[in-house]
């Protein structure tokens, strides 16, 4: 029911559409909406989301219930820069961007409903730090002491898959000193987005092994 009502509480924000990411004040009017190109207004009501989300939910669980596996799963709760990983073959990894998003504060609804752990000082790349050379230089720090964490439970022919919009060319030096070589780079164009940000871009899918 909790994660139910946190679905719910993302979705019921007095924000715009198109603002979803990154709301600067209450969106308490009708508005022009870019997102859906018409006028939209805001949410005044937080029952029709418990409604869909709860069903949804429920949709969810059962198809699950058909589909699930013997399969084992663990999650694990830590800092990428010094949890204890298993030994794996494969990473696909999304990492932060410098100085663009404090993801505590984007989901701070969910971390005080369900009760999570508020560690928003150790964020890497969070935007409360800016992007001064500094922040830079600390935020390349930070990835490259997390990418040679998680290969240390790397097989010797596993692979890391990096997907990132690395616009200030940071990651072949990351790549460098975290003992990486790049296999394979895909180009991913990103025209779909609940957001509105300036333009569209593209991300890269960094493929590495090991050296």
């Amino acid at each position: 029911m909790k994660v139910i009502l946190s679905r719910s509480a993302r979705s019921a924000r007095l924000t715009a559409h198109f603002d979803l990411e990154f709301p600067k004040k209450p969106q308490t009017a009708p508005y022009y909406c870019y997102k859906h190109r018409r006028t939209c207004k805001p949410t005044d009501n937080a029952a029709q989301f418990l409604k869909r989300y709860g069903v949804d939910t429920l949709k969810r669980i059962r198809e699950f219930d058909s589909l699930q596996t013997e399969a084992q799963i663990k999650i694990i709760e830590g800092d990428s820069r010094n949890a204890e990983f298993p030994q794996h073959d494969l990473v696909i990894t999304s990492p932060p961007y410098v100085g663009l998003i404090d993801y505590h504060e984007q989901h701070r609804y969910a971390y005080e409903l369900l009760g999570l752990h508020w560690k928003a000082d150790k964020e890497i790349g969070a935007a409360a730090n800016g992007k001064s050379q500094k922040a830079v230089t600390e935020y390349v720090n930070n990835m490259i002491e997390s990418f040679r964490n998680v290969k240390r439970s790397l097989s010797p022919a596993g692979r890391m898959v990096v997907i990132v919009n690395d616009k200030l060319e940071l990651y072949d030096n990351i790549r460098e000193e975290a003992g990486m070589k790049l296999d394979a780079r895909v180009e991913r164009h990103v025209n779909r987005r609940t957001g509105r940000r300036s333009g569209d871009f593209f991300e890269s899918v960094l493929i590495w092994t090991r050296k």
